[in-house]
């Protein structure tokens, strides 16, 4: 019998009802791992977290294995090359959480701004009337050029949110069309360069890939204009944080606003931590996070299942290129 497990179960998944219907309804069978890769070695299909990666000696080991199926978006945990060249099929939940990471940004981007997080925590100081009506620090939405990194799924959606606030809106997103940025709500530019050398605040929304990594870096940010904001839901890696650090620290950026760190959770000793919480706001990769979410996310995780145990590609693979171990119908 076709042998389907989760390598890395959570209690804020469990009973698992929805993936277990799905699979026993196809005739497989559904099983709980322990967090270690010897317990999946006989598994057909491993369904994963992010408590674990993938790397390529490991997806060797996994003989049976015909796809790999991750409980999110971002599948920079699972070793995309090696997992094509074994023949096995990587899948994500593309969709599950894309307005709640759109709203987390819009959220950190008001709070930034605003000083939301800085003015509750002088309120709750005693210093209501310490507060200064007229600092300068405090931008005007409607005035500012704000540009996006990445028009995706869910930097179209940030777009589609910002319109409303009047700003001036711009986009980079080299694997679309200049007509295509601009029915997605943004203005497009020829280069990251141009879109940094115009922005006053750049959010980012782009998976994290060799061609992605540290694209925020020492020479990216020197392209930014003084007083700058950056605000980051995407993927810690995308940024050189030591980089970012000095960058605050010489004041050539205003502030930051990340959800997302590199490595997470963010270390105690982590020098962001004792910055001014005026410029620098952090969540717990929590854009994703709702009480309507979590049920979404399973049901696209057992429909990727189900339309491989039915013998199709599921639409939601990431290496489409890949020839599958056994056949499916593409």
């Amino acid at each position: 019998m076709t042998l389907v497990m989760v390598a890395d179960p959570l209690e804020m998944f469990q009973p698992y009802a929805q993936e277990r219907a799905a699979i026993e309804a196809a005739g497989a069978e559904f099983r709980l791992g322990d967090g270690s890769f010897a317990a999946i070695r006989d598994a057909d299909v491993v369904l994963t977290t992010w408590t674990l990666r993938f790397p390529a000696h490991e997806l060797q080991k996994l003989h049976r294995c015909r796809m790999v199926a991750r409980y999110g978006v971002g599948v920079d945990n699972i070793d995309l090359a090696a997992a094509t060249e074994l023949g096995i099929v990587v899948a994500n939940a593309p969709t599950y959480c894309v307005g709640e990471v759109a709203d987390h940004t819009v959220g950190l981007i008001l709070t930034l701004t605003r000083g939301l997080a800085w003015l509750d925590r002088e309120v709750r100081a005693g210093r209501w009337m310490a507060v200064h009506k007229d600092d300068p620090r405090v931008p005007r939405l409607s005035l500012m050029t704000i540009g996006l990194v990445g028009l995706g799924k869910i930097g179209r959606r940030v777009a589609q949110r910002l319109a409303g606030f009047g700003c001036r809106i711009l986009a980079y997103d080299p694997y679309l069309s200049d007509a295509e940025i601009r029915e997605r709500g943004a203005l497009p530019v020829a280069s990251l360069t141009e879109l940094l050398q115009a922005a006053d605040l750049v959010s980012l929304h782009v998976p994290l890939t060799d061609e992605t990594r540290r694209m925020i870096n020492r020479t990216t940010l020197a392209q930014l204009r003084p007083g700058a904001m950056v605000v980051n839901t995407s993927r810690g890696g995308v940024i050189d944080e030591q980089a970012l650090v000095e960058a605050l620290q010489r004041d050539h950026l205003f502030g930051v606003a990340l959800d997302v760190l590199d490595p997470e959770p963010i270390r105690a000793d982590h020098p962001l931590l004792a910055m001014d919480p005026r410029r620098v706001i952090l969540t717990p990769h929590f854009g994703a996070w709702c009480r309507a979410s979590t049920p979404d996310l399973q049901t696209e995780i057992a429909n990727a299942v189900t339309a491989l145990l039915s013998g199709r590609l599921p639409p939601s693979t990431m290496n489409p290129a890949v020839q599958p171990r056994f056949g499916l119908i593409r």
